[in-house]
C-alpha cells in the first residue's frame, strides 16, 4: 500500500450491475428494467472487488501476513457487509448504528485468486434505495501451517471471537484475540504451579524436627548408622533445638542455632547462604524469580552442588556435624523430587539434574512435611499426567518462559507463584496468565460512501488497480462521486479502498556496541556495600552472530476486544500482553540488523486526552557460552531473558504521520472525518522499532516478563521508531547506553 500500512490488499469493493429500472411515473409508464424490485425498493447489483496484492509487511511470518508484493494472496474470508441510508452523501459512518442491510458474503475471495495486475471478483446481490454508506469487514483464510515451525495459530494469528451482528446494529460487531492458555490447559497450567512450588515450599522446609531429631555422631550421621567417633564428639538430641530447620540457619543475628553464643561456623554459614538466596525476593525493587522449569532446574542443580559441597564436608565440631546432617536430609529430599545422573562423594558438582516423572513427584509430595506456618499443601493434580514435561515448563504451552513468577511468602515459609502482575498498582488491571494472547489474525476493513452511474458498465468499466481506483481521472465521466443508489442506477462502487482493520509492529534488532557489560559489580556491591569501585568488574562479552538469539516479541498494555472501527471497546482495561514467537529468523548478526519480523495487533487508541506509551519486551536466548547478571539475577547460558524497549509516540524527533488521503482512519469527527491521533499503533499502519542492544543493555536484563504497563520499568533496549507513512523507532537502546 503506499502510504497506508504497506499490508496487502488494500482492495476496494466495487457494486455494479447490469440495472434497468422498472417504475411507474405519474402517468403509469411503465420503465423495463427487470433488476430493479419495485416492492422491496432494491436494485440487484454486480459486486466487484478490486484487490492490490502489494504489501509492505506483517508477520507472523512474511507470507502468512503476506509481508511483501512477491507474497501469495491469501484470500478473505468470513466477509460481512453493511449499508445504510445517512442523512447525507460522500460521508463515513461516524458512529455505531443500525444497518438497513447485512450482506453474509462468506468467502468472496479464494486463495491465489488475484494478482496486482488483475484482481476483480464479481458476484450479485441487491442494494437498497438511497443506499450511500457501506461498512466491510473481512479475515484472512485460515492458513495451513504444515512447514512451519510453529503451531497455526502462532503463525497465522488467532481470534476468540469475531463476531458480526445479523440482527443489523453494528455496535454488536465484537473481534477478540485468542487467549493463549485456556479451558483444561488452563486448569493444567495452575495444577503444574501449584505442584513446582510445593516442591521448592518442602524442600526449603527440610528439618529435623519429629523422627529426624535423632543423636548424630562425629561424621554427621545418626548413631545408629554410623558410631565413629573420630574427633572425640558425638551429638545427643539435647544438644541442638528439636525443631531445627533450614531456615534456622538464616537468622538475623547470624549465631548458629546449635550454639546460640557463637557466630555461625562455615558449613552453617553456607546452609545459610543458599537458604537466603532461595528465598530472599526483593519485591521492593521489583525483583522475582523466575519460575520456570529450565530455571529451576538450573536452580536446584546450583542448590545440589552446594548441598553436597556441605554433606561431604568433614565437621570440626558438634554444631558442622548437625549442619552436615541436615545436608544429608536435604539430599534425600532432592532425590525424591529430581533425578541425577552423578552425585560425587567428594562434594564435587552435580551432574544431569532434571524433574522426575510428575506422577512420581506427586506421590512423594503427599507424604512429606509441610511447613506449619504455610497455607494447605496443595492435592488436587488431577489433570497431570506423566506427559508433562516440567522441565519446559511453561513453554510446552506455548508461553514465554518467563510468563511463570515466583514469589517467596517469609511469614508462610511458603513459595507460590504470582497470579498477577499488578507492579504499577493500576487497580483493576492485574495481568495474569490469562492476559497473554496470541497476535491477531489478518483483518478487512472498509467504511466508504459510493459511487453510481446509471450507465450498463458489465464487467469492464471498472479501474483495475488500487491506483487507478484512487484516482479520479481513472473513472468515466457517467461515474458520480459521493452518491448514493437510485432506482436507474446501474453501477455502484465503493468509493475508497478496503483497508486492513490490524496494525502492524516490524521488529528489528542490533548490537550497538562490540563488547557488552554486564550487571556484576551493581548486584556483588548489593550484597556487600562496602565494596570498592575497582572491585568485582563488570564481565565482558564480545559479541558475534551467536552471542544471543531472538525468540519472542511481547507488547504489552493491549486492548483484547475491538468494535466496529477495530477500536477497543468501552471498558477494556488495556492489560493484554500479545506473545509472538513464530520468529522467522532469530540470528542476530554482529553488524547490522537482524531480519524483520512482523506482528499483527490491534490499534491501541486510548482516547483524546492521551495515548499511552507502549512497552515492548524482547524474548532472547543467551548463547555467549557465559552467564551473566542482569538486573537482579544471573542469566544463565542457554536460559532466556527479557530486555524492554519503550514506544513513545510523543517522543521528540519523530518523523510526521502521513495520513491517507482517500480514506480516514477511525477515530471518526461527526461528519465522517478522520480525528487525526498519532498512537503507536494504528490500523492499516505498519510501525517499525529498530531495537538496540547497547553496551549496557545487558545490566537491565530480566530473568522474566516485568508488568509492561509499567512506567518505572528499567528499559534495557534503546529503539528508533518509525510509522509506515507513521511511526519509525529507529535504534531503540535496551537497557541504557
Amino acid at each position: 500500500m503506499k502510504k497506508t500500512l504497506q499490508m496487502a490488499l488494500m482492495g476496494a469493493i466495487a457494486l455494479t450491475g447490469a440495472v434497468g429500472m422498472t417504475g411507474c411515473s405519474s402517468d403509469e409508464e411503465t420503465v423495463n428494467n427487470p433488476n430493479y424490485n419495485p416492492a422491496t425498493n432494491e436494485v440487484l447489483a454486480k459486486f466487484m472487488f478490486n484487490v492490490s496484492t502489494g504489501n509492505g509487511g506483517t508477520r507472523q511470518s512474511a507470507g502468512p501476513t503476506q509481508a511483501t508484493e512477491s507474497e501469495l494472496f491469501r484470500g478473505i474470508d468470513n466477509a460481512f457487509m453493511y449499508s445504510f441510508k445517512q442523512t447525507a452523501d460522500g460521508r463515513h459512518l461516524a458512529a455505531a448504528t443500525t444497518a438497513d442491510k447485512h450482506y453474509d458474503l462468506a468467502q468472496v475471495l479464494a486463495p491465489y485468486s488475484v494478482s496486482s495486475e488483475n484482481s476483480r471478483r464479481i458476484i450479485e446481490t441487491s442494494l437498497p434505495l438511497n443506499t450511500n454508506t457501506l461498512l466491510f469487514y473481512g479475515r484472512a483464510v485460515e492458513g495451513n501451517a504444515t512447514g512451519y515451525a510453529y503451531p497455526a495459530y502462532d503463525v497465522f494469528g488467532h481470534l476468540d471471537d469475531f463476531t458480526l451482528p445479523v440482527d443489523n446494529d453494528v455496535n454488536g460487531v465484537t473481534i477478540t484475540l485468542g487467549q493463549r492458555v485456556t479451558g483444561d490447559n488452563l486448569t493444567k497450567y495452575r495444577q503444574i504451579e501449584n505442584l513446582l512450588s510445593a516442591i521448592l515450599t518442602a524442600l526449603m522446609n527440610t528439618n529435623m524436627a519429629g523422627d529426624n531429631h535423632v543423636a548424630i555422631s562425629a561424621s554427621g550421621k545418626p548413631l545408629d548408622e554410623d558410631d565413629m567417633a573420630p574427633y572425640g564428639f558425638d551429638v545427643s538430641t539435647a544438644d541442638y533445638p528439636a525443631d531445627l530447620s533450614w531456615a534456622s540457619y538464616a537468622n538475623a543475628d547470624g549465631k548458629s542455632p546449635v550454639e546460640p553464643t557463637i557466630d555461625l561456623y562455615p558449613l552453617e554459614k553456607k546452609l545459610a547462604d543458599i537458604y537466603r538466596e532461595m528465598t530472599t525476593i526483593k519485591n521492593n525493587l521489583g525483583e522475582v524469580h523466575a519460575g520456570s522449569g529450565y530455571a529451576l532446574r538450573l536452580t536446584v542443580h546450583d542448590l545440589w552442588t552446594s548441598i553436597n559441597e556441605v554433606r561431604c564436608a568433614t565437621p570440626l565440631n558438634k554444631s558442622e556435624a548437625v549442619a552436615k546432617y541436615l545436608a544429608h536430609r536435604i539430599t534425600v529430599r532432592l532425590k525424591k523430587y529430581f533425578g541425577v545422573t552423578y552425585l560425587p562423594s567428594d562434594g564435587g558438582a552435580v551432574e544431569g539434574v532434571t524433574f522426575r516423572d510428575p506422577l512420581a513427584i506427586i506421590a512423594e509430595l503427599a507424604t512429606d512435611e509441610w511447613p506449619a506456618t504455610a497455607d494447605a499443601k496443595p492435592s488436587d493434580f488431577s489433570t497431570i499426567t506423566n506427559a508433562d514435561r516440567l522441565n519446559d515448563f511453561p513453554g510446552f504451552f506455548d508461553m514465554p518462559f518467563g510468563a511463570a513468577h515466583l514469589s517467596f511468602d517469609t511469614s508462610k515459609k511458603q513459595f507460590a507463584y504470582v497470579k498477577n502482575f499488578n507492579t504499577s498498582a493500576m487497580a483493576g488491571e492485574a495481568v495474569t496468565i490469562e492476559s497473554y494472547c496470541y497476535p491477531s489474525e489478518l483483518l478487512y476493513f472498509g467504511n466508504s460512501p459510493v459511487r453510481v452511474s446509471n450507465d450498463d458498465k458489465k464487467t469492464d468499466g471498472y479501474p483495475k488497480t488500487v491506483a487507478d481506483w484512487d484516482n479520479d481521472l481513472k473513472w468515466t465521466s457517467d461515474w458520480t462521486k459521493n452518491s448514493h443508489v437510485t432506482s436507474s442506477t446501474q453501477g455502484v462502487a465503493m468509493q475508497n479502498d478496503i483497508n486492513y482493520g490490524t496494525a502492524l509492529l516490524r521488529t528489528t534488532v542490533h548490537y550497538g556496541a562490540d563488547v557488552l557489560k554486564d550487571n556484576n559489580h551493581n548486584i556483588q556491591k548489593g550484597k556487600v556495600p562496602t565494596l570498592a569501585d575497582s572491585d568485582e568488574p563488570d564481565k565482558q562479552i564480545t559479541v558475534d552472530g551467536t552471542t544471543f538469539q531472538l525468540t519472542g516479541v511481547i507488547v504489552g498494555g493491549m486492548a483484547k476486544t475491538v468494535g466496529w472501527n477495530y477500536l477497543a471497546k468501552a471498558g477494556e482495561t488495556y492489560s493484554t500482553w500479545v506473545y509472538d514467537h513464530a520468529i522467522a529468523s532469530a540470528a542476530i548478526p554482529a553488524s547490522g540488523s537482524s531480519a524483520p519480523n512482523y506482528t499483527l495487533l490491534f490499534d491501541n487508541y486510548r482516547d483524546l486526552e492521551h495515548q499511552d506509551k507502549v512497552y515492548v519486551a524482547l524474548e532472547f536466548i543467551n548463547k555467549s557460552g557465559e552467564d551473566f547478571f542482569g538486573e537482579h539475577g544471573m542469566i544463565r547460558k542457554d536460559s532466556h531473558f527479557y530486555l524492554i524497549g519503550e514506544l513513545d509516540p510523543e517522543k521528540s524527533g519523530l518523523n510526521a504521520i502521513t495520513w491517507p488521503t482517500h480514506h480516514p482512519l477511525p477515530p471518526y469527527n461527526a461528519d465522517g472525518t478522520s480525528i487525526k491521533t498519532p498512537r503507536v499503533f494504528m490500523q492499516d499502519y505498519m510501525t517499525s522499532a529498530d531495537f538496540v542492544i547497547g553496551a549496557n543493555s545487558l545490566k537491565h536484563a530480566y530473568l522474566t516478563v516485568p508488568d509492561l504497563r509499567y512506567s518505572s520499568l528499567t528499559l534495557g533496549l534503546s529503539v528508533d521508531l518509525k510509522w509506515s507513512t507513521g511511526l519509525n523507532f529507529g535504534d531503540v537502546i535496551l537497557g541504557g547506553n
